[in-house]
């Protein structure tokens, strides 16, 4: 899922607090199947639920900007498809990404890419 702004351009979905215990799956959008297979095919993320149980608060996830995907149809390393990642209490902005995920190819290794410590 990609947030366009008004000019066409993708941006990152906003990073504040969401205090829920259950939200729907980003890797199959909710519906249960694998998008990458046939319907008949369970969500690996889910099990076919179209929901996962999540620790609250959570925030979007900066490697695949909330979609439970990277690279098309691999399930991202850092939500693990969910879409979101639980903020520990007392979190804090990575001093080694200065909050920002990246580092170098890849991710920021002290945060896994989301910015938090």
């Amino acid at each position: 899922m990609k947030i366009l702004n008004k000019y066409g351009l993708a941006v990152k979905p906003a990073r504040r607090k969401r205090f829920v215990d259950q939200v729907i799956c980003a890797y199959c959008g909710g519906a249960g199947a694998d998008p990458k297979y046939s319907s008949a095919s369970g969500c690996p993320v889910c099990r076919g639920a179209g929901t996962v149980r999540v620790i609250p608060p959570v925030v979007a996830c900066r490697q695949c900007a909330g979609a439970g995907r990277v690279g098309g149809d691999l399930t991202c390393l850092t939500c693990k498809g969910v879409g979101v990642v639980s903020v520990p209490f007392g979190a804090d902005t990575c001093p080694r990404c200065g909050g920002t995920g990246a580092e170098g190819i890849f991710y920021c290794i002290a945060c896994k890419g989301q910015g938090i410590v």
